[in-house]
């Protein structure tokens, strides 16, 4: 049996650097630098250190590239609604983001 695939845009595996602010499952703020596993024009996902809710509202900033930052560099910038999320055997929390806005610096 095949499983269909739910994604609405197809996702690339990419490492680059971002910073979440959001607010934790115990209501604190949270601000958290990361790697992406992976983006797509309409969400991303990464692992982090701390617990988000299900539909909470994020800002994240994305660094676009893997260089060392002796270079200018694009940057995403975005608001998104946490998903999904995840705790993984490691104790990271994967959250799954979809962009409510977004733009590129």
């Amino acid at each position: 049996m095949q499983l269909e695939e739910r994604r609405a845009h197809s996702r690339v595996s990419v490492q680059y650097p971002a910073r979440l602010w959001g607010v934790d499952v115990e209501g604190r703020a949270v601000k958290e630098d990361a790697l992406l596993d992976n983006l797509s024009s309409g969400g991303l996902h990464m692992r982090l250190t701390h617990r988000l809710p299900r539909g909470s509202q994020v800002s994240v900033a994305v660094r676009l590239s893997t260089e060392a930052e002796r270079y200018p560099t694009l940057r995403l910038v975005l608001r998104g609604e946490v998903v999904r999320t995840e705790i993984h055997p490691d104790g990271a929390c994967g959250v799954a983001v979809k962009f409510t806005r977004r733009r590129v610096l």
